[in-house]
């Protein structure tokens, strides 16, 4: 299984974004893999929450964000809960991260949901190399 983390979702909407073709591309090609994608249910919630608050460049209304995720679970992108989350696993990836909870927390609980369930964490995101010590598969996105 391949988890995507939430930055791959809004690079592949948002087409001015620097990493949108690379984050299109990744996004289609794992959705068309054999290997499932899954998306963590926090990342389903980053993507609404973010997504929806007029702040942000490219804010989506309700609809078009809920329409995303629809779309994503139509073509068998599965949710991922926390079941299998192992809180000392959690615990230890926040202290080796080396930043405040409050800035890792996030980060921490994907990369142990990831390692967890054996799968492949994709993300743009550079903070995640730091988790790769205990164990994470991480697939690193760029262009």
């Amino acid at each position: 299984m391949k988890i995507a983390d939430v930055q791959v979702l809004f690079y592949a909407i948002d087409p001015t974004s620097l990493h949108h073709a690379s984050a299109v591309r990744w996004l289609e090609d794992a959705i068309n893999a054999r290997e499932p994608l899954g998306l963590a249910w926090p990342t389903i919630h980053q993507f609404l929450r973010l997504g929806t608050n007029p702040v942000f460049p490219g804010c989506m209304t309700d609809d078009e964000a809920l329409g995303w995720v629809d779309e994503w679970m139509e073509a068998g992108v599965q949710p991922i809960g926390d079941e299998d989350l192992d809180w000392h696993l959690l615990v230890e990836l926040v202290a080796i991260s080396g930043r405040a909870l409050r800035n890792v927390i996030d980060d921490a609980h994907l990369a142990a949901l990831a390692i967890a369930r054996g799968a492949t964490l994709a993300s743009f995101d550079a903070d995640f190399e730091a988790f790769l010590e205990s164990g994470l598969r991480w697939e690193r996105l760029s262009d």
